[in-house]
């Protein structure tokens, strides 16, 4: 077997590297430590190492160099194509590079001073990987020292297959890790449909809710109010939707550009209040579930609309300010106040209303500490749990 150890059948260790594949190993650098070590002893070398391609294809960067001189393992070092220019177009042109002088050979001698000298390297013999004939890496077997190596026939078939082997290896390895992101971003995927339907159906629900309410209760018979009423009611279901998909966050939704989407839609639809509704919204990335948004959205679309139904009798005395900002102790506070006299909401939650029952149950239901408006001072305030 010529340079070959003679105490080692080759097919045999052929065998045993190609069976490492199979190990349920989550490791890739103990993979690559059990190849070299019986690489290096078969064949009689002091190096092994194994390197891919980064996406331009202008560099190479070690996935693992074991040196058997001192057991040392090391990665993601790099060699790029302009500094080797001759050895990357022989890569790409040859099967197996082999030189058994690394400072005399034409293809090599360029790694004299970055590469070879640091590592004593005399001879080398470099297979490139495939993977379905598309050049994805190199495996380099080298030898150290002064005495030059000469690869053999039997060397040479016998590292062509151990790359071979290994490329199967990351082939597969890269098919598993594809699947398993594929089989998360299915179940996602699905997770994000069942979530959306979750909603709409919510939403639904709410909204046909306060129509039976509005309906039961006959509590106008004017259309255009009532039209009006539910116009801001549906608008602050749909702005939800609407940040949700533009960031991409089928989750949480950023609070204070959901306010300010909300205040800028009762600007618009009653332009002659817009110069007194103030607002300050703490201008900030917090985020909230969706749920919970949704809540503190039609809280506020109540509040405002029983402030015009019954504060505003004069349009240039009448004031709304709405104030949101993230508390110390894990809270957000947000606090709408007009410039009405105020009233005692208990007392008013007795009487045949939409709007007081529908700020309080849903404040209730997400477990919001509420402050509720009394005679002389209408004011709301919230403390909302982060």
């Amino acid at each position: 077997m010529n340079n070959l150890d003679h105490n080692i059948n080759l097919l045999e260790e052929l065998d045993n590297i190609s069976k490492i594949h199979i190990l349920e190993r989550e490791d890739i650098d103990g993979m690559m430590i059990e190849f070299a070590k019986r690489i290096v002893k078969t064949m009689h070398i002091e190096r092994m190492s194994v390197w891919l391609f980064n996406n331009e294809k202008d560099a190479i960067i070690s996935m693992g160099e074991y040196d058997a001189r001192d057991k040392s393992f090391k990665k993601e070092s790099i060699l790029t194509k302009r500094d080797f220019p001759k050895y990357f177009k022989s890569l790409e042109e040859n099967k197996i590079l082999i030189a058994q002088n690394i400072y005399t050979n034409e293809n090599t001698k360029e790694f004299t001073e970055l590469y070879s000298r640091p590592n004593n390297i005399i001879s080398l013999m470099d297979i490139p990987l495939r993977i379905a004939s598309e050049l994805v890496g190199v495996m380099c077997f080298e030898k150290t020292g002064e005495t030059e190596k000469k690869f053999s026939h039997n060397e040479q078939t016998f590292a062509f297959s151990i790359s071979l082997v290994f490329a199967s290896n990351l082939e597969a390895r890269h098919r598993r890790a594809a699947q398993l992101k594929l089989t998360n971003a299915l179940k996602e995927k699905e997770l994000l449909i069942k979530e959306i339907n979750h909603r709409v159906k919510n939403n639904f629900s709410i909204l046909i809710s306060l129509l039976r309410i509005s309906k039961d209760q006959g509590l106008t018979n004017d259309p255009k109010i009532l039209l009006e009423e539910y116009e801001h009611r549906i608008f602050s279901m749909m702005k939800i939707q609407d940040l949700l998909f533009e960031t991409e966050n089928y989750a949480e939704v950023k609070i204070a550009a959901y306010l300010n989407e909300l205040i800028k839609e009762f600007k618009t639809s009653h332009p002659e209040l817009a110069a007194n509704i103030h607002t300050e919204i703490e201008s900030s990335n917090y985020s909230i579930e969706s749920k919970s948004a949704l809540h503190i959205g039609l809280i506020v679309t109540e509040i405002f609309l029983n402030s015009v139904k019954h504060s505003v009798t004069n349009p240039k005395t009448y004031s709304l300010n709405l104030k949101f900002k993230k508390e110390e102790n894990n809270y957000y506070s947000l606090e709408i106040r007009d410039s009405g006299n105020g009233f005692d909401f208990n007392d008013k939650l007795k009487k045949n209303t939409l709007g007081l029952p529908l700020i309080k149950d849903l404040a209730e239901d997400m477990k919001f500490i509420s402050v509720f408006p009394t005679t002389g001072l209408s004011k709301y305030s919230f403390k909302i749990p982060e």
